[in-house]
């Protein structure tokens, strides 16, 4: 019966997390973002702003969101019912006319760092047409070519292409990489759980005292099954999602397999380490959630302190990554990730051999269970307080800095030498190499030392010396969302700073009666303000979420362990367990936000209020998901593998409005989903419980439904079990 269990546990968790993160994304475009516009000018000027910024599709305005004054839309944001807005100023037309250059502020909500990248990207780009559509408008009267007015309006233009998903679809940069994140956390919890609930005399006796053969014997079975399902998932995201694959599909078997059997090594390492199942299963449940992290997927490792560069570098699926952005993304050749190979390879060598160490434990009788309340504690306490210190330790450099660009220079004049110069004067970028030609600096991108190149052509300062438009090419990787956004942000900052100084040297250039017209060109500038996340800090983005992630990831791990030992009535523990993770929600709300420099931005007593309310709907879920459970290690297999799953369903990584219906509604499920959105408003944004009443109202229902769920089955089983025992007695009795 167990094995038949397991058996289905190894097939449809995987699956199950297969089809999740092929569809999750749905099509991987965030469009229809809704902002607010605060409309102080009310002018044909302003409307065609409005019309513009309404055009782009990343952008969507409702006439509900047009507001009157700035705490309006403020409010709104606080809300979440929009994500940015444009503000416009009350005297915007009279100064265009007057010839002043008056500024439109472009408001965006940073603390969900994705979606505001794409609110800025979009106003600004908006904002920029209608500057463009002025200089046309005045240039045609001016009698200027087509050609004079862009280059006008951008003497210098920069063509900004991303190597290998050039769309930019978020379902390519995260479907296929976190899968693999999620199958390393189940296949590493899963071989520990396989071993320890095995590990006896009997067990090796049956393998004529061979620890490698009692080991090959269990695992084989479940070995095979998921190299099968690495087959799959490699067919699913190459084929058909039709995610891009540069390189060759056994190149992508080939390192997905090696990850599989890699990541069952080091699950056979830790528990033959630490022979004590619940302790080991912790530990392996741990190490396969940093993985998301080790990864460098999210946030780049070269930027985290170097300790944790070197720690992240000894985890399996840090090296099937870079493997696998070096086939996917460049074709790179063996030569370029032939030392990921080798280290997978020695991974699987050396955990191997640890192997003699759990025979030595199996004889010395060490392998016998803790308590559950060992399990609990280590849960408890190294679960919320451990992974608090240490996921605000790799994310406390926050920002990414200094990210390596090789630059192909053709031009080699003085304006493209300036422009470099400036370039490398930015905190985001390091200019890596100065290269000779476009040939040297791809090499140095395919070899992953430089994220990105700046290619200026050979005719730059000729065009712009001519009043025409000079095109440069940026191109950058996807690796990690972070770099591209870097690259992005510093060359299209430093191209801008540029062209204000070019822009008027263009319009002297020209005849006499055409510079003065296009010196009456109304023009303004644009003013970006980042809202409740002003540098951009990743750590400031994830942690709040990580936070909410992890009380409810290590209460259900809890609870779980309790309800599988069968000790002690759900009715005893629940409430003990919910006043110790209310207790501990003070250290990972209050002292981590403070020890880190996160936002901190609540009322203690609301921001409380509301995370009671978060942690009694998570006693609901957990009483309700742990009553079918049948050990106490158990747990372990289906908890630890989802944790990255529930920031997705939350909608702080990707849009809630983009993600496919049937995921939306999958959403109001977890209380993580309305938790994590209250406290961002509180926290994060300054909100109070007005601006949460939603989602107060979710955990509400989810704590009566879960509720009233586990009393009424909770009742059933004391009820069945009460007949089975007063039938026992009755027969006892007719025997006597």
């Amino acid at each position: 019966m167990k094995r038949t269990r397991l058996l289905i546990t190894a097939t449809a968790i995987p699956l199950f997390s297969l089809i999740f993160m092929a569809t999750i994304f749905g099509d991987g475009k965030i469009e229809d973002l809704p902002i607010g516009v605060v409309d102080g000018s009310n002018t044909s000027f302003s409307q065609e702003i409005i019309r513009r910024a309404d055009a782009s599709p990343v952008l969507k305005i409702k006439q509900e969101h047009i507001f009157s004054n700035r705490a309006q839309a403020k409010e709104a944001m606080q809300n979440m019912e929009i994500y940015g807005y444009i503000a416009i100023p009350q005297d915007f037309t009279q100064d265009l006319l007057k010839g002043e250059t008056p500024a439109v502020e472009c408001h965006f909500h940073y603390a969900l760092l994705a979606i505001g990248g794409e609110i800025q990207g979009a106003i600004v780009k908006a904002l920029g047409s209608t500057s463009a559509s002025l200089v046309g408008e005045y240039g045609n009267n001016a009698g200027l070519s087509t050609y004079q007015q862009q280059a006008i309006t951008f003497p210098t233009n920069g063509v900004f292409t991303s190597t290998y998903n050039s769309s930019l679809n978020y379902g390519v940069f995260l479907s296929y990489p976190f899968f693999f994140i999620f199958f390393q956390i189940f296949i590493l919890t899963f071989t520990v759980y396989v071993i320890g609930t095995d590990m006896d005399r009997k067990w090796l006796a049956g393998s004529s005292g061979s620890m490698a053969k009692a080991v090959w014997r269990r695992l084989l079975p479940y070995a095979a099954i998921f190299v099968l399902q690495a087959v799959a998932a490699n067919f699913t995201f190459f084929f058909l999602k039709e995610i891009p694959l540069q390189g060759n599909f056994l190149a992508a078997n080939i390192s997905s397999i090696l990850l599989v059997i890699a990541t069952i090594a080091l699950g056979c390492a830790i528990i033959s380490i630490i022979p004590k199942i619940s302790i080991a299963i912790s530990i392996a449940s741990m190490l396969g959630a940093l993985g998301a992290t080790a990864s460098g997927v999210t946030f780049p490792i070269e930027n985290m302190y170097p300790v944790f560069r070197v720690i992240c570098s000894l985890f399996p699926v840090r090296h099937f990554i870079l493997a696998y952005q070096a086939f996917a993304y460049n074709n790179a050749g063996f030569e370029y990730s032939w030392g990921n190979y080798a280290v997978l390879l020695l991974t699987i060598a050396i955990c191997l051999a640890a192997l003699p160490l759990l025979k030595r434990a199996i004889l010395k009788g060490w392998t016998s269970p803790l308590p559950s309340m060992w399990g609990v504690a280590i849960v408890m306490l190294g679960g919320t307080i451990g992974y608090g210190f240490l996921y605000g330790l790799l994310y406390a450099p926050n920002t990414v800095t200094e990210v390596p660009v090789a630059v192909a220079d053709l031009s080699g004049s003085p304006l493209s030498r300036e422009y470099i110069r400036k370039l490398d004067a930015t905190q985001g970028i390091h200019i890596y190499a100065e290269c000779g030609n476009l040939q040297q600096a791809a090499t140095l991108m395919e070899s992953a030392r430089a994220k990105g190149i700046i290619c200026i052509p050979p005719d730059f300062a000729t065009r712009v010396a001519q009043g025409e438009e000079a095109i440069f090419a940026v191109y950058e990787t996807t690796a990690s969302f972070l770099y591209y956004l870097t690259i992005q942000k510093a060359a299209a900052s430093t191209m801008q700073e540029l062209n204000n100084t070019l822009r008027i040297s263009t319009v002297n250039s020209l005849p006499l009666a055409q510079k003065l017209q296009m010196a009456q060109t109304p023009s303004f500038k644009t003013d970006t303000v980042a809202v409740y996340n002003s540098n951009g800090g990743y750590g400031s983005y994830l942690l709040p979420i990580a936070i909410i992630v992890i009380l409810f990831q290590t209460m259900l791990m809890s609870g779980g362990i309790l309800a599988g030992s069968g000790t002690m009535h759900p009715y005893r523990y629940l409430p003990l367990l919910a006043a110790g993770y209310f207790l501990l929600s003070f250290f990972l709300t209050g002292l981590i936000p403070r020890l880190f420099n996160l936002p901190s931005l609540a009322s203690p007593v609301e921001l409380y209020l509301f995370l009671l309310l978060f942690i009694l709907a998570t006693a609901a879920f957990t009483a309700c998901a742990t009553l079918t459970l049948k050990d106490p290690e158990e747990v372990m297999l289906y908890v630890p593998f989802f944790s990255v799953g529930l920031i997705f369903l939350s909608g702080t990584s990707f849009p809630m409005v983009q993600i496919p219906h049937f995921w939306q509604v999958v959403h109001y499920i977890f209380p993580t989903s309305p938790a994590i959105e209250g406290y961002i408003k509180l926290n994060s944004m300054g909100g109070n419980l007005h601006n949460v009443v939603p989602q107060m109202t979710l955990l509400l229902a989810q704590l009566l439904i879960y509720g009233t769920i586990f009393h009424l089955y909770s009742r059933k089983i004391v009820h069945l079990h009460r007949k089975k025992t007063q039938r026992k007695d009755k027969w006892q009795n007719a025997d006597s």
